[in-house]
């Protein structure tokens, strides 16, 4: 048998194990890459919900709090209003973060799509690997849990990256690629894009002094 007749085998073969048998065998060679890239992209789904959950929270207390900079500068309690205005600042990083988590995680969720559709496992599986492993460090220190659970996730994918490679004959660099960082660099670009676009900006002192000249003409 061919090594490409060995891989098509490998890659549609029925499963005829109970489920939670299934889950217990991610790693287990006799179980067909297509389910495994199944349990990966539902991880990935579920983790996409959960920032899609904390984003609209944060987006929620940005309106709060930048309410309460403008509502500061408009008394002209400029203490408050630079309180205010850190705290918001810290608030927006955390959600470029959320965002740049998201975006990338969905150009993951789109290649697993399509690695499961067409099966170029061994050639295009690398990046997502790398990209999994980048968001995991970004939400380190944000959502915790998130942070193990693409752990496990990033576990799965480069244990099919690895087995697609033993299947196919083919050697793999799992180090960062040069089409991972630009998926990140894309995804960050578009993050930043849409922070623009969404949230106000936030009043500056400058600003406050000027209306200040002008009111008082």
């Amino acid at each position: 048998m061919s090594r490409i007749e060995k891989f098509a085998k490998r890659w549609d073969r029925e499963i005829k194990e109970p489920v939670t048998s299934k889950v217990k065998s991610l790693i287990v060679p006799d179980t067909p890459l297509k389910y495994k890239i199944d349990v990966a992209m539902n991880k990935l789904k579920a983790q996409l919900g959960r920032l899609d959950q904390v984003s609209a929270r944060l987006m929620e207390r940005d309106k709060q709090i930048f309410g309460r900079v403008v509502e500061a500068f408009v008394k002209h309690e400029m203490d408050r209003a630079t309180l205010y205005a850190n705290e918001l600042a810290e608030l927006r990083k955390m959600s470029k973060i959320i965002l740049f988590s998201k975006l990338s995680l969905e150009k993951v969720l789109l290649r697993l799509g399509t690695i499961k559709e067409v099966g170029e496992l061994v050639v295009a599986m690398a990046p997502a690997v790398e990209v999994v492993r980048n968001i995991k460090s970004s939400l380190s220190g944000i959502l915790p849990d998130a942070e193990r659970e693409l752990g496990e996730l990033s576990e799965i994918l480069n244990n099919l990256v690895v087995e697609a490679g033993q299947v196919t004959g083919q050697a793999l660099m799992l180090e960062a690629t040069e089409e991972a960082q630009k998926i990140l660099e894309e995804a960050m670009a578009v993050a930043e894009q849409k922070m623009k676009e969404k949230l106000p900006e936030v009043p500056t002192f400058e600003a406050e002094r000027l209306n200040r000249q002008s009111t008082s003409r």
